[in-house]
C-alpha cells in the first residue's frame, strides 16, 4: 500500500496544485491568480526538496533480491554488461522511494561498477550508470544513460555525463574513454572488488546527501530548474566539455 501510495504521490500533487491553479480562493483578492501561480511555485519548490531527502536517506537500503534478474529489460542489459567484461555482483533492491530493483556488475580490469535499475514508478523506467571512484576517494567518475541523473547537482569531487537515448556498450566506451582522459590528469581510478560494491553504492548516497545538506535550498531550486527543463550541463561526453580541464584539477586538488 505504502509503495503504490509513493507512485501515485506526484500525480495526485500535480493535479492539486493543477486546480489551485484555476481555482484560486477568492479571499487572495485581485490577484488571486499570479498569487496562487506564486504560491504553487513555492510549494513545488518545498515538494522537490522533500522528494530530495527521502531519496537520499541516511542509510540506503540494499537488500538481496533474486527475481530481479529474471526482469526481461533487467536480464538484458546485464548480459550486454557481461558480454563487454563485467562480472555479476548480484541482485537487489533499492530503498529509494518506490524502491527500485538493481543488478550490479564489476569490471575489475577496467575498475568499475555497473548498476541496471527499474523503478518502480508510473511509468517504470530502466537505466543505468557506470561508476569509477578516483584513488584517495576524492570522488568519482559517472556515466549514466538517464537524464534525471544529472539533475540533482553532484557531490564534490563528482564528474559526471548523461548520455541519453545511448545503448549501453556505447556509454561504456564513454565512460573508458573519460577515465583516460582524467587518469592522463591525475585522476586514476580505483581498484574494485564485488564485495566492496554495497559498501560503495551507501558511501556515494551518503556524500550526495551531504552535499544536499549543505546548501538545501540552492540545490533544491538547481534541481527543480533542470528536472522542469530537462536540461543540465553534465549532458553529452565529459572529455569534450567546457571547463572540464579545470574541473578536474578542483577534484585532483581536493577543492
Amino acid at each position: 500500500m505504502k509503495a503504490t501510495l509513493l507512485k501515485l504521490l506526484p500525480y495526485a500533487v500535480g493535479l492539486l496544485f493543477g486546480w489551485l491553479l484555476l481555482h484560486p480562493p477568492e479571499w487572495l483578492g485581485p490577484w488571486r491568480y499570479p498569487a496562487m501561480g506564486a504560491l504553487v511555485l513555492l510549494a513545488l519548490v518545498a515538494f522537490t526538496a522533500v522528494q530530495i531527502l527521502i531519496n537520499l536517506p541516511a542509510d540506503i537500503a540494499v537488500e538481496p533480491d533474486p527475481g530481479a534478474a529474471s526482469v526481461p529489460e533487467l536480464a538484458r542489459l546485464a548480459a550486454e554488461a557481461e558480454a563487454v567484461g563485467f562480472e555479476r555482483i548480484g541482485s537487489f533492491r533499492v530503498g529509494v522511494a518506490p524502491p527500485a530493483r538493481m543488478l550490479a556488475g564489476v569490471h575489475r580490469a577496467e575498475r568499475a561498477y555497473v548498476a541496471v535499475y527499474r523503478t518502480d514508478t508510473i511509468p517504470a523506467r530502466t537505466v543505468f550508470d557506470f561508476v569509477s571512484i578516483f584513488e584517495g576517494e576524492r570522488g568519482g567518475l559517472t556515466t549514466t544513460s538517464a537524464i534525471e541523473g544529472v539533475a540533482l547537482p553532484g557531490a564534490p569531487g563528482s564528474l559526471r555525463q548523461a548520455l541519453p537515448g545511448e545503448p549501453l556498450t556505447a556509454c561504456w566506451q564513454r565512460h573508458r574513454e573519460a577515465l583516460a582522459f582524467l587518469s592522463e590528469r591525475g585522476l586514476p581510478p580505483r581498484s574494485v572488488l564485488p564485495a566492496a560494491f554495497v559498501g560503495d553504492f551507501r558511501e556515494s548516497f551518503r556524500r550526495q546527501r551531504a552535499a544536499f545538506l549543505a546548501r538545501p535550498l540552492g540545490t533544491t531550486l538547481v534541481t527543480f530548474f533542470r528536472a522542469a527543463f530537462r536540461t543540465s550541463p553534465e549532458v553529452g561526453p565529459l572529455v569534450s566539455r567546457r571547463g572540464i580541464e579545470a574541473a578536474a584539477a578542483r577534484v585532483r586538488a581536493g577543492a
